[in-house]
């Protein structure tokens, strides 16, 4: 775990990789906001 931590620190610290970590975390609230959405949809619609 320390290493990965690591390897996450030293990528952060270059322009190219804190670019890529900001367009990751973009992905993933998308991705976390359309499940959500979809959730929701269902239960709206199949009610019981």
């Amino acid at each position: 775990m320390i290493g990965f931590l690591r390897t996450l620190r030293q990528y952060w610290e270059n322009p190219k990789g804190r670019h890529d970590i900001k367009d990751y975390g973009k992905a993933l609230f998308i991705i976390m906001l359309t499940a959500v959405f979809a959730v929701l949809l269902l239960r709206m619609f199949f009610h019981e």
